[in-house]
């Protein structure tokens, strides 16, 4: 294996999805070696070290960001230290592959976008969500080559009841940890960008029905994290839209999460996790047997380490795009901001205007 072709990775916060996903998807990839880790506290790092073979501990992100035997940094922290972390790495030349959701709000998303956009020769990404996986290229071929029709409307609903927990404060109801995310918000957000494009124009509503918890000390946390979040508006293209979020549902019927799609000739429903239907005009809904080669599994460590080598190779940013990059998270952010906005104001935001 050439030099070039050699890399090595710290990580900054190595949590769960860096545990179960990140770091054995690396030691598949020859070539690739994970040689520090900087978590919250020391046990922590040794903890990590110890199950995946990292030599190495900081106790300082900072100094991992120093060291000269890492090329690049998995960013594996709460929202809250995205921005700080992802520029300071940035500038310190190392590629950047940060968790998601991007960062806290729009302002921190722009700063991180303007200093990857400073450093073109290093490559940025965010973790895709895996909502887009594995069925994204069927339904992307099915809307791109009009099998639906001029699409006419877009529903997109994501329930469940993992907020209903008086006792349980979850780091993500912390507005000081998540910033201005709620729930899947920001995930569907950059799914259904990626498919049917962004938000030219929208208004929400949002309510916190479970207005205080208690949390890991017994002491009651009030919650400003939106528990039910309602979203209409018009897409870019013209199309009309309707979201539905919720995290309080008592209930084990209501619909999890889905996405349909409605055109003049056709409709899709993508039931995420689950199956897609398909429906021709005059038809019912029927399960699609997405062909295997239409199907694209989790290669999120694979994408970034290619992406690295071939800025390596003098490719140019053109042609080694990942998906999503901090332009596509702003574009996410954008549309996070603009419920935050239009919910405060009750006015409807124009996302071009923010």
């Amino acid at each position: 294996m050439a030099d070039q072709d050699s890399l090595n990775l710290g990580f900054i916060g190595a949590g769960d999805i860096c545990r179960t996903r990140h770091l054995p998807g690396l030691a598949k990839i020859p070539g690739v070696s994970v040689v520090a880790v900087c978590n919250r506290t020391r046990a922590s790092s040794e903890a990590v070290a110890a199950d995946f073979g990292i030599t190495a501990i900081e106790e300082d992100w900072r100094r991992l960001l120093g060291r000269d035997d890492v090329d690049g940094v998995f960013i594996g922290t709460w929202p809250y230290m995205h921005r700080e972390i992802s520029i300071a790495a940035l500038e310190a030349g190392k590629h950047v592959f940060c968790q998601a959701r991007m960062c806290m709000d729009l302002a921190e998303a722009r700063q991180m976008l303007a200093a990857a956009e400073a450093r073109p020769d290093l490559v940025n990404m965010i973790c895709p969500p895996p909502t887009r996986m594995p069925f994204e290229p069927w339904v992307r071929k099915a809307i791109q080559e009009g099998h639906l029709g001029q699409i006419t409307a877009i529903e997109l609903i994501s329930t469940s009841g993992a907020n209903l927990n008086r006792q349980s404060l979850h780091w993500r109801e912390c507005v000081n940890y998540s910033g201005k995310q709620a729930m899947a918000m920001g995930i569907y957000a950059e799914t259904l960008n990626a498919w049917v494009g962004p938000y030219e124009e929208l208004s929400a509503r949002i309510s916190i029905p479970i207005a205080t918890k208690t949390d890991e000390e017994g002491r009651e946390a009030s919650i400003g994290v939106p528990q039910v979040v309602h979203i209409t508006g018009k897409l870019e293209s013209g199309v009309l839209a309707l979201e539905r979020h919720m995290g309080i549902a008592v209930d084990r019927t209501t619909t999890s999460d889905q996405f349909t799609v409605w055109g003049l000739e056709g409709t899709i429903r993508y039931r995420f996790g689950d199956m897609i239907e398909y429906a021709g005009s005059g038809e019912a809904l029927a399960p699609v047997d997405v062909p295997a080669d239409m199907q694209r599994h989790w290669m999120v460590e694979q994408d970034f380490i290619d992406a690295v080598r071939a800025a390596r190779r003098g490719v140019s940013l053109g042609d080694r795009r990942v998906s999503p990059d901090f332009a596509e998270g702003l574009r996410y952010m954008q549309k996070v901001e603009a419920v935050y906005g239009a919910a405060s104001s009750g006015q409807s935001i124009k996302l071009s205007e923010l």
